[in-house]
């Protein structure tokens, strides 16, 4: 994911923490990987915005490959996949942006095999000399 979008990424979060965010990433294949190459956001359309992202998908939705995304703002909440979006998200790949105070701490991709989705790594792009924001260690 290069800097910009993960920039971009931020900025939509933080703006609007309480409330979940969430929309696409444009992506493209190179190899066996996805580059992120642009960023939609959509309008967070749930009931309770702080707890759940639920927005209309429709023509600013990139072609696939696409990621969705969506923040989860609560420090309560897990910083992976829960068990609503494992039930309710149609696409094939997924990042969560776990934002509790606004700013993200760590980004994790997620993509649905026939049944279970799977972890896949987040990588900063090889031109982006910033540091990636890993994935949370598993508390024990």
């Amino acid at each position: 994911m290069p800097a910009p979008i993960r920039e971009r990424l931020a900025e939509t979060a933080e703006a609007a923490h309480p409330r979940e965010a969430g929309g696409f990433l444009a992506c493209e294949r190179r190899g066996d990987r996805l580059r992120a190459v642009s960023h939609v956001d959509l309008d967070n359309e749930a009931e309770e915005p702080t707890r759940r992202y639920v927005a209309t998908v429709d023509e600013r939705a990139p072609a696939r490959p696409r990621v969705f995304y969506h923040s989860h703002t609560s420090a309560a909440s897990p910083s992976g996949l829960t068990e609503t979006d494992r039930r309710n998200i149609p696409e094939r790949f997924a990042l969560v942006v776990f934002a509790p105070h606004g700013e993200p701490y760590s980004y994790r991709l997620f993509r649905r095999g026939l049944l279970p989705w799977r972890e896949l790594p987040v990588e900063a792009a090889k031109t982006d000399e910033s540091p990636t924001r890993a994935r949370l260690p598993r508390l024990v």
